[in-house]
């Protein structure tokens, strides 16, 4: 899986060029979902046949769906970076041992 850089958040040419690049990530997510979905319900309803290709359908359309999945999560981890900047300090609202743990939706 290729890495991607964090730009600096005082760059405005970096930032814009982050954005252009998250938002290509979403279209061609878009686009790739699109054509996965179609693909997986064409096998489904085209296939008719059971025993050994219809196992081997199956392992295929699910890792479909998993390359699909995995895309997305892709997407939204480079979105996140993109809206919280990385710092190297420890944020002062970190819970501590004796401290009760809330739990925040991302």
């Amino acid at each position: 899986m290729k890495r991607h850089t964090v730009p600096e958040p005082g760059s405005r040419k970096q930032m814009a060029r982050a954005r252009r690049k998250h938002t290509e990530r979403v279209l061609f997510a878009v686009v790739f979902t699109a054509v996965e979905l179609w693909a997986v319900v064409a096998a489904v309803v085209l296939l008719e046949d059971d025993g050994v290709l219809a196992v081997a359908a199956s392992v295929v359309l699910s890792a479909a769906l998993i390359a699909v999945w995995d895309t997305w999560q892709s997407v939204f981890a480079s979105g996140r970076a993109l809206r919280v900047p990385a710092s190297d300090e420890p944020a002062a609202e970190e819970v501590g041992p004796d401290q009760p743990m809330t739990l925040v939706r991302l």
